[in-house]
């Protein structure tokens, strides 16, 4: 069996896991979000829909075109839990996990939820978004997915992908969508989705790269459309990182997860997403491998990986 390097356990199991930044820096980089949802917010919710096809196919690839009433389990569903909705639209007893509070639905019993679990600065962020974009990328959701979504039976928890509280076997499907590059002990996650996962079933995690243009999460690379000019220099948080992002990276890299994963799931198909690169002058490509980095690295900006139960 492959052994994680010493290298990848310091990475995935860090001494701090809160980025360093200042309040200023802080702003910009919530205004630049709110600026994303703004421009984006309808487009957003076509791009879940078209996840969620890919995501159905893999299942009926797996079960069948009528694979029946499936347990499904989505690791870091976010506040909006969108897939989490979808495929309980579908039928199938799904639950999504997370960190933070989801918010599709804002009462006042769930903004102190926040509150508590994530503090004033998250819910504040959650009213924002929820009052300002949340109603138009539902009901867009609704229309592109062809029916009313039952917001009301979605099932969503508290948790941490590392300690699943769940028992053995009990998930036939288990996804997760561009979230264990936040996970602080991945290692750990892989083992727990190993052991909750029934012995057919099937695990679909998707991470976006460390190393990669956008994989430092400034919103400025990561939706390049949407920004006019560059304030922060390519790759910075490969070089200096003047503009750490306001979230916890863990840095690993594409061959970092593929030697975590083999050690605790039978990868199946690995599907990288390359990212273009216009900006890698040789200069600057000569300076990021003479810091280890290969150019495959630099270059993909997601990687999915289908596994099974080991």
């Amino acid at each position: 069996m492959e052994q994680v390097s010493s290298e990848t356990e310091r990475m995935a199991n860090p001494v701090s896991t809160e980025p360093r930044i200042n309040c200023l820096h802080r702003l910009k980089w919530w205004w630049d979000i709110l600026r994303t949802y703004r421009a984006r917010n309808r487009l957003d919710a076509d791009g879940e829909i078209l996840l969620h096809q890919r995501l159905s196919a893999i299942v009926e690839a797996a079960f069948g075109p009528s694979p029946g009433h499936l347990k499904i389990l989505e690791i870091g569903c976010g506040q909006r839990a969108t897939q989490t909705i979808l495929f309980t639209a579908d039928g199938h007893e799904t639950i999504g996990i997370d960190l933070e509070v989801p918010t599709f639905r804002l009462t006042w019993e769930i903004f102190h939820q926040v509150v508590k679990a994530n503090g004033w600065e998250r819910a504040g962020k959650s009213i924002l978004r929820h009052w300002l974009f949340d109603g138009q990328f539902l009901r867009r959701l609704s229309s592109q997915y062809g029916k009313s979504l039952p917001l009301d039976r979605v099932a969503v928890r508290l948790m941490n992908a590392t300690r699943l509280e769940f028992p053995a076997d009990h998930f036939d499907f288990i996804y997760s969508s561009l979230v264990f590059e936040h996970i602080d002990n991945v290692p750990a996650a892989v083992r727990e989705v190993n052991r909750v996962l029934k012995p057919q079933g099937r695990a679909w995690i998707n991470v976006h790269l460390f190393p990669s243009l956008s994989g430092g999460h400034q919103p400025e690379w990561t939706n390049r459309d949407y920004f006019s000019g560059a304030h922060i220099p390519p790759w910075d948080h490969l070089r200096e990182n003047k503009f750490p992002a306001s979230t916890y990276l863990n840095k690993l890299r594409w061959a970092d997860y593929r030697q975590i994963l083999r050690q605790s799931l039978e990868v199946l198909e690995e599907q990288p997403q390359p990212e273009p690169t216009s900006v890698l002058t040789p200069e600057l490509e000569r300076i990021l491998l003479a810091k280890g980095y290969g150019r495959e690295d630099l270059t993909t900006r997601e990687v999915a990986f289908l596994c099974r139960k080991k």
